[in-house]
């Protein structure tokens, strides 16, 4: 029976029991119905790049104009002026008048021998350059008179530039208006690595603690990979790898009881983080990460200046792909936890977007746009980094390696109606 129906059953029973949209969706990841990475990706980009051209448009000297010219071309005013012009004749006219007066002064003072002052004047305004064009102007059939005047110079260019592929464009988006979501943010973090090396006004390469304390990296207590000061991170078609590998090494761990002491590590790893540079709180959080069929811990995190909370926006381990959130329990002491997992093997084989809307009620975990997991209480109120890590757990085998988790771009997002 095909996966959609048990998914259907389940939904209809998760409603009526009151079950969480995490475990619904849970489900719907189970059954790998997420939209296709490149499909979402395309959508995204071309979404962005018509919000820019339609803002940039928006305020172009040539709508301006094109406004200005609809505004009069569609005026009572300009339509009596354009009624006038089609129906001026030049029988009837005043220079038509003018005209028949001369000719009659002609014929009677013909043979005198001194024409009056009037008959001479009228003589030079019938003769004139102007009443000659005014008459020939008159002269035409309407619709040729029209195409004369400045009137229908100005309802051409207006017609023309009505039925422009720009135009036509952005009155056809103003109507449809695609862009309601995405101008109620600003952009405040890009990084596409694309300079094939690490911005070093964005990154650091050890945890936050170890640079600002120690200056030099250093690992946890239940970690047996020792993530070097940079070394393990590579780059390769404009995307960044963290290598884990078998390599003897040397460095500092954080031992709960006797606090940091010298090791010796089989393995490195690595990690990039901002928490020197930059931290945010609330907003949209974005990264296109490939993970690696490994034993290698991968992670998408953040954290603030203390332990929790700790937002996993997207962690493979284990062969699961983990969305995970840690908070200051009631009782101070051990953290509060909520756990959400789904088969993982998939996020190996392809690049995905992973992705993290968190705001002052709520946290929203995507994938490929898709809602994985919601949290809605005991959200985070401070500023909290970024960190992309990977790492060998004590217990984990180092067979499958080196492996490398790819990061292709991060995006980072803050609600302009939001402090």
């Amino acid at each position: 029976m095909a996966p959609q129906f048990f998914l259907s059953l389940f939904v209809q029973c998760c409603i009526s029991k009151n079950y969480s949209v995490t475990i619904m969706a849970g489900l719907a990841f189970l059954f790998g119905m997420i939209p296709e990475t490149t499909k979402v990706e395309t959508e995204d980009d071309q979404l962005w790049a018509d919000f820019r051209a339609y803002k940039e448009y928006e305020s172009s000297d040539e709508l301006k104009h094109f406004n200005t010219l609809e505004k009069e071309v569609k005026s009572d005013d300009f339509a009596s002026r354009k009624k006038q012009i089609l129906k001026e004749k030049y029988k009837g006219s005043e220079e038509h008048n003018r005209e028949i007066q001369y000719r009659k002064m002609s014929r009677k003072f013909r043979k005198a021998e001194e024409k009056p002052d009037e008959l001479t004047k009228l003589e030079e305004e019938i003769n004139s350059e102007n009443f000659q064009k005014r008459k020939e102007y008159l002269s035409m059939k309407p619709r040729e008179r029209y195409e004369t005047t400045e009137e229908y110079r100005k309802e051409s260019e207006y017609k023309e530039l009505k039925e422009s592929d720009k135009i036509t464009w952005y009155f056809k988006t103003r109507k449809k208006y695609p862009f309601a979501e995405i101008e109620k943010l600003d952009e405040t973090f890009n990084e596409s690595f694309s300079n094939g090396k690490l911005d070093n006004k964005k990154w650091i390469t050890r945890y936050y603690w170890g640079d600002a304390i120690l200056n030099e990296p250093y690992t946890m207590a239940d970690d047996k990979s020792y993530p070097t000061d940079g070394k393990n991170i590579e780059f390769s078609d404009n995307k960044l790898h963290i290598i884990t590998k078998e390599e003897a090494a040397e460095g500092k761990k954080w031992d709960p009881v006797h606090g940091f002491l010298n090791d010796t590590f089989g393995y490195t790893s690595g990690l990039i983080s901002t928490g020197k540079y930059f931290r945010q709180k609330y907003g949209l959080f974005k990264a296109k990460i490939k993970m690696s069929s490994s034993n290698v811990s991968q992670a998408f995190w953040m954290v603030g200046d203390n332990i929790v909370p700790h937002i996993d926006v997207a962690k493979y381990e284990k062969g699961k792909l983990h969305s995970d959130y840690f908070w200051t329990s009631s009782d101070g002491k051990i953290p509060s936890k909520s756990i959400t997992k789904t088969g993982g093997s998939r996020f190996t084989s392809d690049f995905y977007i992973f992705s993290l809307e968190w705001g002052p009620e709520k946290l929203v975990w995507k994938i490929n746009d898709k809602v994985f997991k919601k949290q809605t209480s005991n959200v985070p109120q401070d500023e909290m980094y970024m960190v992309f890590s990977t790492l060998l757990k004590d217990r984990a085998s180092g067979e499958g390696l080196p492996a490398a988790m790819e990061i292709d771009w991060i995006r980072v997002y803050k609600l302009k109606d939001q402090p």
